[in-house]
């Protein structure tokens, strides 16, 4: 998980600040690409402002966070009755949120950005934000809710970019899916944690010379790790 005091989810802070988004949608173009751990860490960010927060897990597609039973007071064959507590499947925090039960009445109408709208005001008239973990946005199916729609229907939204991983097709794809929802973006989030350093990315070249003596690459791969101007992602 993504620490909530990392100095890139501090600058995502501070522009959902400035714009004054009460409502946060967070998605990406494929599962995996860290849009639960951005949008776990931006709600504890929140938190620690002094906001109170809700954290509603749209993300039908892969969900990313446990209902903690013992709160759970949903009606399986309806809507939410209640805030529920939700911790992420990868994390031990507890936050105050919502998840939709897997119910065709319950998807039909969330999946119309009219209504969810409608949803997301009345959340903020008990909440000062909303954050939204949504489905990928180029990996949508009949049973998700698309992700643009609830673009759409919040202030912003924040893309995440997978490095190394995510193509430009991709996210010109992802980006012409927001346009045409005419949601606004607040900015691109860009998760380096699988994509290697320039420095490492040598290193591994270098390993593969086995016709250099292994003290050699050592000292080689030593000098190329430490430098400053190799540390940059690849």
């Amino acid at each position: 998980m993504i620490p909530a005091t990392l100095n890139e989810i501090e600058q995502i802070f501070l522009a959902a600040e400035a714009k004054q988004a009460r409502s946060l949608c967070v998605t990406s173009s494929h599962s995996g690409d860290g849009v639960t751990s951005t949008a776990t860490a931006l709600a504890e960010r929140f938190l620690l402002a002094g906001f109170s927060t809700l954290l509603v897990d749209l993300n039908l597609f892969k969900p990313g966070y446990d209902v903690i039973s013992q709160f759970d007071n949903t009606d399986k064959q309806s809507e939410p009755k209640s805030i529920q507590w939700l911790q992420p499947k990868l994390g031990e925090q507890l936050f105050t949120g919502i998840t939709l039960p897997n119910h065709p009445t319950v998807m039909v109408n969330f999946r119309n950005p009219n209504y969810l709208k409608q949803q997301i005001e009345n959340w903020l008239e008990q909440f000062d934000r909303v954050v939204i973990d949504t489905s990928p946005l180029l990996q949508n199916n009949r049973g998700n809710i698309p992700a643009q729609s609830v673009a759409s229907a919040c202030q912003y939204t924040v893309l995440v970019v997978l490095g190394g991983e995510t193509s430009q097709g991709s996210l010109l794809a992802s980006h012409e899916l927001l346009q045409r929802a005419e949601a606004k973006v607040l900015g691109v989030v860009l998760n380096n944690m699988t994509q290697r350093s320039l420095g490492e990315e040598i290193v591994r070249e270098l390993n593969r010379c086995q016709f250099i003596p292994s003290k050699l690459r050592h000292k080689l791969t030593k000098r190329l790790l430490n430098n400053e101007w190799l540390s940059h992602i690849a």
